[in-house]
């Protein structure tokens, strides 16, 4: 067992020995480290063996939680170099990490990516992807046997050897398909690689590699990505695809130098579970009819409206399925063009070709289109020719960036765009954001508070109970698994137009939406919060208080 400290970052308390006797921190005066802290609990957290050779920290029912490295957990196991926070004090642990196991693999033992081989072999990383993988639904499923294909076309052996490169490269794939990750970060930190997903949104840590295991992984990389091989200071970009059994999965690379080296980040474009038609969105009913009726009109604009990150594409395509792209002459705009649609011309904006979103609608006009997506509204020009579109017999679906469905009504005057454009082009303007859902293997009920009950009101439906997060393996201690859009439908009706053409303002907007069916980002979302589905933090943190 490894010599392992516990040493605080904050506070006053003595560095200790971790050994068989556990460790307990709290308010408790008779606590192995008693804190005073009012955010802490009287019997916060213990730090004890956990049984295989090492130590684990567990909560024990605290108030506020106990966190490790920043994540919220019930019991994790601790190594060198964890942070655990309890209330307002951080405890950092200290000691030699165990060296890499050799283990001798037995006759009769199956190549599947995670053991291979008759002889010794290094696997004391792959045991730990393979550990935190198989926690993951379904659990005891194998991983899916895949295969690269290179940025030309051509198959690829690159995931072939039985070496740490190919391994290491192999496992991360399969783990951020299984986690359904859409980010892979590999960071060079000197000695080693931190390597972290980003899942529902949020900056995951999942393992740190050796130097020459990390190194290895960015070769493997760019061999994919038909790549040269370049140094520190270059910056690379490419791309590759992976067949899974089931389906192909693209995967976009970018190379960024920095202090330790080449940190590589891997964009990953996978449909699996992606909605596939409005009903899968989880929008009202009125919404959903609204957008419905939009969708089978002749011309129009439907604008949806929100940060990067938000699933505005999402529903845009979901909207576009609603056609019969058969019989309509369908093309897209996009920057870049991520899924592929059926039965649709799909453009990429390439501005270092001239071929610029404004440039391209204006050649896409004169190719007879009958439905149009503009990928973004981003400038004037573009602005005023999608709808100039709109008024002119095309109905046309686009983008832009703004918090809410009202502001996005004035970022479009803010483009210089004229008023009468935009009152008699727009019709529906949908705003939407994608919130965290609780991971029902761990979420834990808690009571609604007088605040929380005085503010979302009748939202909450009676309930004088929601759920909170807690953290399991299941949802890789972050207490939540999956995303869902909150939606906020602004239907420009005529007298909403007549505001837009005569005084427009914020207070006379809304005076006019509340006298019809409307439904804020905030009020969407406690709704969620209601039946059990996420928490008022998490609406809080992507809608705003309001």
């Amino acid at each position: 067992m490894p010599n392992l400290k516990l040493i605080p970052i904050r506070g006053q308390s003595q560095p200790i020995l971790l050994g068989a006797d556990p460790v307990t921190i709290g308010r408790s005066p008779e606590s192995t480290i008693p804190l005073v802290d009012e955010r802490a609990s009287r019997l916060h957290c213990q730090i004890e063996p956990d049984g295989a050779g090492g130590w684990r920290v567990r909560d024990l029912n605290s108030r506020n939680g106990t966190r490790l490295n920043d994540v919220k957990i019930e019991s994790a196991k601790i190594n060198p170099g964890d942070v655990i926070r309890v209330g307002t004090h951080e405890f950092i642990i200290e000691g030699e990490r165990p060296k890499t196991v050799s283990f001798h693999v037995e006759d009769g033992l199956e190549d599947n990516g995670i053991l291979t081989g008759p002889k010794p072999v290094e696997v004391g990383w792959m045991f730990a992807l393979a550990e935190m993988m198989n926690a993951l639904p379904p659990k005891e499923v194998a991983p899916e046997e895949i295969r690269v294909v290179t940025a030309a076309g051509d198959a690829s052996d690159v995931l072939s050897g039985t070496s740490d490169g190919p391994n290491a490269l192999r496992m991360l794939l399969q783990f951020a398909s299984k986690a359904r990750a859409t980010d892979i970060h590999v960071e060079p930190k000197g000695e080693r690689f931190h390597v972290r997903f980003r899942v529902d949104g949020d900056m995951v840590p999942i393992i740190d590699l050796a130097d020459r295991i990390g190194e290895l992984l960015l070769g493997v990389v760019k061999a994919a990505t038909n790549m040269q091989s370049a140094g520190r200071s270059a910056v690379q970009d490419g791309h590759f695809s992976v067949v899974f059994p089931t389906r192909k999965v693209e995967y976009r690379v970018s190379f960024t130098p920095s202090m330790y080296g080449q940190k590589l980040v891997i964009r990953v474009l996978d449909q699996l579970g992606a909605p596939a038609s409005m009903l899968d969105l989880g929008m009202m009913p009125y919404m959903h009819e609204r957008i419905r009726q939009v969708t089978a009109q002749d011309s129009g604009l439907l604008l949806a409206c929100g940060p990067t990150g938000s699933g505005k594409t999402t529903t845009l395509y979901c909207a576009i399925r609603e056609i019969d792209r058969r019989s309509y002459n369908v093309v897209t705009i996009e920057d870049p063009v991520e899924y592929q649609l059926d039965n649709t011309t799909q453009i990429p904006v390439e501005e270092a070709k001239g071929n610029t979103f404004g440039g391209l609608l204006r050649s896409v006009l004169r190719q007879d289109p009958d439905v149009i997506l503009v990928g973004e509204i981003r400038d004037e020009e573009t602005a005023r020719t999608a709808m100039q579109a709109a008024l002119t017999g095309h109905l046309v679906f686009s983008s832009i960036h703004a918090k809410e469905s009202i502001t996005a009504v004035f970022r479009l005057l803010d483009l210089k765009v004229e008023p009468y454009l935009v009152a008699n082009s727009l019709n529906l303007v949908l705003a939407q954001r994608l919130v965290r859902l609780l991971c029902d293997n761990c979420k834990r009920p808690i009571q609604v508070s007088p605040g929380q009950a005085t503010r979302v009101g009748r939202h909450l439906q009676g309930k004088t109970s929601v759920f909170t997060s807690t953290g399991c393996a299941r949802c890789l201690r972050t207490g939540y698994r999956g995303r869902r859009a909150l939606f906020e439908l602004l239907d420009v009706t005529d007298e909403f137009r007549d505001i837009i053409l005569a005084n427009p303002s914020i207070t006379g907007m809304k005076k006019i939406i509340e006298q019809g069916l409307f439904t804020t980002l905030q009020q969407f979302g406690w709704r969620l919060v209601a039946d059990g589905l996420t928490t008022m933090e998490e609406v809080d943190r992507v809608a705003g208080i309001g």
